[in-house]
């Protein structure tokens, strides 16, 4: 019988048995905590429940692994987002005024064929009004206001988070519009915090479910020689953005 064989057999003998100090209506703990089986059906179908099991797993799992690898957020860390933020809002602003200068000149020069002109019209008017935004937000309280370290925070550990996780373990990349995603090295935590006794499925068909679930290949990936996990705030503003 092969290696791959008798796993499945013993955990789904295992997921059968009933753990000493846990409830018969319990389908996961993580680090002690627990989550009932009452709870994932409130999610949904099946689907749903392994997504919400996903979810509630990872979470736990990740704020253990942030503390253990000494992953925190710093003040410094935050100072350097808020720091960025700041900078590219005033490159922005630049930018926004700059182009809208362009686009007047462009329409007041004339020769424009309509559907061109109609297309500048529209930006232009785009640009005129967050002008408008912003000169009204001009000594707004609320508008000046800087970010609490309690909003940055986990915004920052995610990417410390991400960069130590694919340091540690590879895997593929995904690339999402929150930056670049360790997909692999998420399932191989997991599997990490499983065997060290941290994560306990008392559900094998769920358990299967979710790898199954976490193991999908990306939408869009990251090719290996292109992967890089520097945080945004600790790389230059881009120059431009804006389309000629």
């Amino acid at each position: 019988m092969s290696v791959a064989i008798r796993t499945w057999i013993l955990l789904a003998a295992l997921s059968c048995v009933s753990v000493p100090g846990l409830g018969a209506g319990q389908v996961a703990t993580v680090l002690g905590e627990a989550l009932s089986r009452t709870e994932l059906e409130a999610a949904g179908d099946r689907q749903a429940q392994i997504v919400r099991l996903r979810d509630w797993v990872w979470a736990r799992v990740l704020r253990h692994y942030v503390a253990e690898q000494g992953l925190a957020a710093t003040p410094g860390d935050v100072v350097a987002l808020v720091a960025y933020h700041r900078e590219f809002e005033r490159k922005d602003r630049a930018q926004r005024a700059r182009k809208l200068e362009q686009l007047q000149q462009r329409l007041a020069d004339g020769g424009l064929a309509d559907a061109e002109r109609a297309r500048l019209e529209e930006f232009r008017r785009v640009l005129a009004r967050m002008a408008q935004y912003d000169a009204e937000s001009e000594g707004d309280p609320a508008t000046d206001e800087e970010p609490q370290s309690a909003e940055l925070t986990p915004w920052i550990e995610y990417w410390k988070a991400n960069r130590a996780l694919y340091a540690q373990y590879g895997g593929t990349v995904a690339a999402t519009s929150g930056g670049p995603s360790p997909n692999g090295a998420r399932v191989k935590l997991i599997e990490d915090y499983e065997r060290r006794g941290f994560v306990r499925f008392l559900d094998f068909d769920l358990r299967a479910g979710l790898f199954e679930l976490m193991s999908r290949s990306p939408a869009a990936v990251v090719p290996p020689e292109q992967v890089d996990f520097t945080p945004y705030w600790l790389r230059p503003i881009p120059p431009s953005y804006f389309p000629n």
